[in-house]
């Protein structure tokens, strides 16, 4: 995989579909230095279930703050920053941006490099994104990264696409028992149905219960499995980045394996992107996943 400068807007989509990471080193879109000025004081909650500060869209609200106080002036920042990541985003992606549904932004304030955290959560290991409470039925993640720290590049390692990550892992990381849970192509429909009903009977027990189809499932269990597989950490293909400061990059996330080594300071907005806006659908990772199982697994 590559690093690809944004020099021809008519590829990329092919750029990031490929597995390629999208690499803006002028930035692409303005960052204020109001914004910045107000994010580079507030302080993280060190402790391992806020991994950042994460503004969340859809109702204006900022977490992971070490002083609740200061959501007063993060919470403007963010919400400025990710209108502005937003529109940047939709200028060079119109395609996407018609069907694509608006997730989180976040602010990465800790240095990674030597970052206590559970090897689940631990950002220095290789593996694919999946959100355990915002599962997307075989949609895509789409990550804007910035780095606004004024000196220190931001350290990624990546391994191979999906397309070539998924042949040699996904089976032995249990995709048959995953499919097994999912209905045929045929009868799929039926059984999403059914799977709803239940969890909505479950919700209004009061259980925590998320709806999240087979390939959800078998996403946040191979992003686990991943980073518990010395095997694949050790040994698999291995491409290293220094995004430096100022630039911004975008990439699908659940696409390319990335592990983040060093660098502090960045922001990032994510989008969930449709499936069916794809230039190849084909090489969605939930396509990939419904052709080695035989089945549909997004319903």
């Amino acid at each position: 995989m590559n690093i690809v400068r944004a020099d021809t807007p008519s590829e990329y989509r092919a750029t990031l579909e490929r597995g390629d990471i999208l690499f803006f080193p002028g930035g692409g879109f303005e960052i204020p230095l109001d914004i910045r000025t107000a994010l580079m004081g507030a302080a993280q909650d060190a402790r391992s279930f806020h991994k950042n500060i994460a503004y969340k869209t859809n109702v204006d609200r900022v977490s992971g703050l070490k002083d609740k106080e200061e959501s007063e002036r993060v919470r403007p920042a963010m919400r400025d920053y990710s209108r502005r990541a937003l529109r940047f985003m939709a200028g060079i992606l119109p395609d996407y941006a018609r069907s694509w549904k608006v997730d989180y932004a976040s602010f990465r304030s800790i240095e990674e490099r030597g970052r206590q955290l559970p090897i689940n959560k631990r950002n220095d290991l290789l593996h694919v994104d999946a959100f355990p409470t915002r599962p997307v039925f075989g949609n895509l993640i789409l990550r804007c990264f910035t780095n606004v720290s004024p000196a220190q590049p931001r350290e990624w390692l990546t391994g191979d696409p999906f397309s070539i990550l998924a042949e040699r892992e996904a089976r032995s990381a249990g995709l048959a028992r995953y499919a097994a849970s999912a209905g045929s192509l045929f009868e799929g429909a039926g059984f999403a149905g059914a799977r709803r009903a239940a969890i909505r009977v479950l919700h209004g027990l009061g259980l925590p219960f998320t709806d999240r189809s087979p390939y959800d499932a078998f996403m946040l269990h191979f992003h686990d499995w991943l980073k518990n597989n010395r095997a694949y950490q050790e040994n698999c293909r291995k491409y290293r980045f220094e995004l430096p400061p100022g630039s911004t990059w975008l990439v699908f996330t659940d696409v390319v394996p990335h592990a983040v080594l060093g660098g502090r300071l960045a922001l990032e907005q994510t989008v969930i992107v449709s499936r069916e806006s794809l230039q190849n659908p084909a090489l969605a990772p939930s396509s990939i996943l419904e052709k080695m199982a035989g089945k549909a697994l997004t319903l």
